[in-house]
């Protein structure tokens, strides 16, 4: 709650101190400065008043003491005005009449007293009181909103518990099922005596008695949100039974023609209307059911009666409901793209054409044919299958990476919804055919795989449209992107061993010989005209300096050069130069670190570290640093095949796919499952499965697995683990739905995280809301619906058919095809 002197900064880490306190301990002036003082101390405090703004309470009878010794002085002043102003005065009494200024003199001089009132208002010693309090309260409900997410978020992708042994817990099974056992037949009594109740009243005088039951459940229905049922898994089966039945009764009714004859229209319509809403509570493909229903409702209620075609029974007010299916939107879906106009390479399908002319009433009351209401369903449907639909051979876009899926989440600001938490597809990166993500500090660099390289910020507003192409490198074959987590530079290595650097600078990092900031990458000419075996074949970055390996094995370093980082001094160098220490050695892999950076080579069997010892990052025990290569002993005859440098701590990846990590402990970004500090090289032995890649960013680790598992752990402040909401994880742990997606590329970012599929591989999951429901009864109701829509589409009557049939079998094929 900001106030003119103070300013709340609540701070992650003390939120479950503050669901232990005491709230009425703010209701006394002892306690309510014991807790101020302690949020001063804490920094949740920020003022911005100078020192007294950090203190209301203190000093003020010293002010008041200045004020009173004032007063006299202005005392003084007023009499010696007084004069003056009564002249003022007397000429307005007496003189011409002031006109319009001084109703403006009156204005300004109320305006005044009011700022002057208001400003004394807020400094007397209960308005601050009161303020301290509110602050407080509100740190309070801060806490309690971040335990209620964490709490609902875990509930969310917590896996299905592990049914019991028969041998365990047996005090507990009987209770449990008794009070299900209670729950159903409770629930049953109540619908057995619903459907009578209806039943009989349609049979007496008592309709609007039903219509009130009805109307209340159907408004009930409408103000949840789409598909609650469809995790059947989180629902209770009694009332997964108690929707088994409502549906079956509701269809009785418009199945039976002597029932429905007793029935007012009107609750006929609210039958239909909350038929359809359980369906839509469903998320599966039983939507079908209803859509069949609608046809042949339609069909029964156009008949034919002396040659005029009569419509009683063909509509009814079911706008609501397809408002609500345009709110429904695709976790894939594609997001239209701001560009300028191109020619259409192919052309809209009949249902996206259908979809982009329908205007819907404002009226909700007003009676929707039931036929174009199913139309309108099953575009929809359609339109919410279309981005999980594999490109045909033939499409343009198939030949553009569109088999692809990138996937990002943690610390984003293009999301498309702001409350979505958990992963995002990135549809515009995939359209690009990734080959590989380099993240910075403030964004990121795509290497497509036409050797095109994009640019995109972590927190633009339009990541749905394309990123943007750096123009300068699309003359050159790029095979190699590099950036740190905590860095302003970029590196790119082209197919001929040509590098080029762009971003900040200092310390001559970009490795021009000054310290320029680039906006466009520019070649480093040290590398340029090298002979056989001497041109770059690999490069890294850290945060404030630059590595390149030659294709002999010969290491160079540039940038930023304190603590040694740099492995030949602790000067500053603005030009690539070669790390004598490790010549005659062939370098295959090198990482560069951030801050008080350390740095580490690889070479065949041996890993080397230099730079800053803090934490024990380098491996070798004790904090000490050094300005040139030292071996790892630890690491010896591991096989190291890579090796990454986050904030104070070091990753290292064996051929064998095992994991060590070393450094610093804080937020678990080791993954040990303390936050203790590692001063050797320690296995990551909860990594069960063979890893073939890990990423690093600051404080946080992703790890990619033979079979395209991804795994996670250390701090989670920024959502970099989709799985859980602000808890660090301890140690790694597989990120759920990513398994079947074929990932085969991985990066992280300060905050950030990034998975990419293959080009090669389109995957779907078996269930998808609205979309996928593989089961019997899905196929038998599309083939129903095609039996049903597509009789004299054969070609032999009137062509092209109705766009309502076309609409109807475009959709149930594409349904169809996908599952």
């Amino acid at each position: 709650m900001p106030s003119p002197s103070f300013t709340l900064d609540a701070q992650l880490r003390f939120h479950d101190k503050w669901l232990k306190i005491d709230l009425q301990r703010a209701f006394s002036p002892e306690g309510l400065s014991e807790m101020w003082n302690e949020m001063v101390k804490d920094e949740e405090i920020t003022f911005s008043g100078g020192e007294d703004a950090a203190h209301p309470d203190c000093d003020c009878f010293g002010a008041q003491k200045k004020d009173e010794a004032n007063d006299k002085e202005k005392k003084e002043e007023e009499e010696t005005s007084a004069s003056v102003h009564h002249a003022i005065i007397e000429s307005w009494d007496w003189g011409r009449q002031p006109g319009m200024e001084l109703k403006e003199c009156l204005m300004v001089l109320v305006e005044d007293q009011q700022k002057i009132s208001s400003l004394l208002a807020k400094s007397t010693l209960s308005a601050q009181r009161l303020r301290q309090r509110l602050v407080i309260l509100e740190r309070y409900l801060i806490s309690l909103s971040h335990s209620m997410m964490e709490e609902k978020y875990e509930v969310c992708w917590k896996t299905p518990p592990t049914p019991p042994l028969p041998a365990t817990d047996n005090k507990s099974r009987p209770v449990n099922k008794g009070v299900e056992g209670l729950a159903r037949v409770g629930s049953r009594a109540a619908l057995s005596f619903a459907f009578a109740f209806l039943r009989r009243a349609w049979r007496s005088d008592d309709a609007d008695l039903c219509s009130e039951l009805l109307q209340e459940s159907l408004d009930a229905l409408r103000a949840l949100p789409e598909a609650t049922l469809f995790d059947e898994g989180s629902v209770s089966s009694v009332w997964l039974e108690v929707v088994e039945r409502a549906t079956k009764f509701l269809s009785d009714v418009h199945g039976s023609a002597t029932t429905k004859g007793n029935i007012p229209l009107q609750d006929q319509h609210l039958v239909l209307a909350i038929l359809l809403e359980l369906a839509v509570q469903r998320g599966t493909l039983q939507l079908l059911s209803a859509v069949l229903l609608l046809l042949r409702l339609w069909e029964s209620g156009t008949k034919e009666m002396d040659n005029e075609r009569s419509t009683q029974g063909t509509s009814a007010p079911l706008l609501p409901l397809l408002q609500r299916f345009q709110n429904i939107h695709s976790s894939k879906e594609e997001v239209a793209e701001e560009e300028e106009p191109e020619i259409l390479t192919a052309p809209l399908s009949p249902n996206e054409s259908f979809l982009q002319y329908l205007t819907l009433p404002q009226d909700n009351d007003l009676a929707i044919d039931l036929r174009q209401t199913a139309v309108v369903i099953m575009a929809h449907l359609d339109r919410l299958a279309g981005p999980y639909s594999p490109p045909q051979c033939n499409s343009p876009s198939s030949h553009k990476g569109s088999l692809q899926e990138v996937i990002a989440w943690g610390l984003l600001g293009w999301k498309l919804y702001a409350n979505v938490n958990g992963p995002i597809q990135c549809r515009s990166l995939s359209s690009l055919g990734v080959a590989q993500i380099v993240c910075s500090e403030k964004g990121f660099l795509i290497l497509s795989r036409s050797s095109s390289v994009y640019t995109q910020n972590y927190k633009s507003t339009t990541l749905f449209q394309s990123p943007m192409m750096i123009h300068s490198l699309s003359s050159r074959k790029i095979v190699k992107l590099a950036a740190h987590p905590d860095g302003q530079h970029y590196l790119a290595l082209s197919a001929n061993g040509e590098v080029f650097s762009w971003g900040c600078g200092d310390g001559g990092r970009l490795g021009h010989g000054d310290t320029r900031y680039l906006e466009e990458p520019a070649l480093i000419t040290a590398f340029s005209g090298k002979q056989a075996g001497k041109h770059v074949v690999h490069v890294a970055c850290g945060s404030t300096y630059s590595a390149a390996i030659t294709a002999d094995g010969e290491l160079y370093t540039w940038g930023r050069g304190n603590y040694g980082r740099l492995g030949h001094s602790s000067e500053d160098q603005t030009t690539p130069m070669l790390v004598t220490a490790l010549k005659g050695l062939k370098v295959v892999d090198v990482a560069c670190g951030s801050g008080d950076a350390q740095t580490l080579a690889v070479t065949e069997n041996q890993v080397w570290s230099w730079g800053d010892g803090d934490y024990g990052k380098l491996g070798r025990g004790g904090s000490d640093g050094c300005k040139t290569p030292k071996l790892v002993e630890k690491l010896q005859d591991l096989d190291i095949v890579k090796v990454c440098c986050g904030s104070q701590f070091s990753v290292a990846l064996t051929k064998d796919g095992q994991v060590y990590t070393w450094g610093k402990g804080d937020n678990q970004r080791l993954g040990h499952g303390t936050d203790e500090h590692v001063r050797y090289p320690k296995l990551l032995d909860s990594l069960q499965k063979k890893v073939v890649d890990v990423a690093v960013g600051s404080t946080h680790c992703l790890a990619l697995t033979e079979d395209g598992e991804v795994l996670s752990w250390g701090s989670n402040d920024k959502l970099q683990h989709f799985d859980t909401l602000f808890s660090n994880k301890k140690q790694p742990k597989a990120l759920p739905g990513l398994n079947s997606k074929h990932i085969v590329g991985i990066s992280c970012g300060p905050g950030q995280s990034f998975a990419w599929s293959s080009c090669s591989e389109w995957s779907v999951g078996q269930c998808v809301p609205f979309v996928v429901d593989i089961c019997p009864v899905t196929f038998e109701q599309l083939d129903l619906l095609l039996r049903q829509v597509s009789e004299g589409m054969d070609g032999s009557s009137d062509w092209p058919p109705p766009q309502e049939k076309e609409c109807i079998v475009v959709a149930t094929l594409n349904l169809l095809r996908l599952q």
